[in-house]
Parts: structure tokens; sequence; C-alpha cells
């Protein structure tokens, strides 16, 4: 008997997950690769599609083609 649950599929407009990447993003502001940050959230499930998708919506800047990292604030 398999003890890990079938994981559902993501979804690209998934808010809390969404809050959940930012957060992390947040602590590390020079950047993580989708399985990093899959792997501070205890995901096995592959983020890249999603950062992608947060990236083009100007959530988060894609540094390189697999670093992701928050946008910066700007301060007034």
């Amino acid at each position: 008997m398999d003890q890990y649950p079938t994981a559902a599929p993501l979804s690209y407009t998934d808010a809390p997950l969404r809050q959940q990447v930012l957060r992390v993003l947040a602590q590390h502001p020079a950047g993580f690769t989708p399985g990093e940050i899959a792997s501070q959230l205890g995901l096995t499930t592959s983020l890249g599609r999603l950062l992608q998708v947060m990236a083009q919506e100007g959530l988060v800047r894609r540094i390189t083609s697999e670093i992701y990292a928050p946008i910066a604030r700007q301060h007034v």
C-alpha cells in the first residue's frame, strides 16, 4: 500500500501556493530554482511552469533560465 497520496495537479491560479512561493523568495532575494522552492515548501511537484506564469504576470523576476527571485520593492 502506498503511504503517500497522489499529488493533485498544480493550478497556476492557486493563490495560497503563490503566496507561499513569494514568501520563500522574499527570504532568499538572490533567487532560487523551482526545485529549491519546492523543497523549501515540502513539495515533490515541479514549480517550473507556475514560476514562468508568475514571471509573465510580473509577480517574480526570472534571473536566469532556472533562477527566480522576488520583485525588488521600490522605496518611496
